[in-house]
């Protein structure tokens, strides 16, 4: 019974990091090109706008990026000026939806943008985005737990 238990602990907690949203954060060149690993963050409104404000430099209407939703991409974009042997803009973060910013029309720029994107999901941090199987695995550690408590 505490097998069973413990796999369903597990089970739980695997679907909870399997649906939360979380992309590597950084800001800046120093800090995106660092040796160290960039650390990941969980996708929330307040990291979306930091990331769509920084990359709003080079890309036109980003408006849709910035919406509430529940699905987010991640993003990387490096910029090198023409002639330079090094990035001179540096940004790693989350926007919002499916979509890429990477497919955005930019503003006339003098260099190299390098840009991918890559949708990461669903985040846990709306009501509406919590999946079924994750109600299901929770209802039955519940109903598990008031047995074993029970016995």
């Amino acid at each position: 019974m505490f097998r069973f238990l413990v796999l369903v602990g597990a089970l739980s907690v695997f679907c909870h990091n399997v649906l939360t949203t979380s992309c590597p954060f950084c800001i800046g060149v120093d800090e995106c090109e660092s040796n160290q690993s960039i650390p990941k963050v969980t996708c929330t409104a307040s990291i979306v706008n930091q990331t769509v404000t920084e990359l709003s430099v080079f890309y036109e209407d980003l408006t849709e990026f910035t919406a509430i939703v529940s699905v987010y991409s991640c993003v990387d974009v490096k910029f090198r000026i023409q002639g330079h042997d090094n990035n001179a803009f540096a940004v790693q973060g989350c926007t919002a939806g499916q979509k890429s910013i990477c497919s955005q029309p930019t503003f006339d720029i003098n260099g190299s943008l390098n840009c991918s994107s890559r949708n990461v999901g669903h985040s846990m941090h709306r009501p509406d985005s919590v999946g079924l199987l994750s109600r299901a695995l929770l209802s039955l550690v519940a109903v598990i737990g008031a047995f074993a408590v029970s016995s």
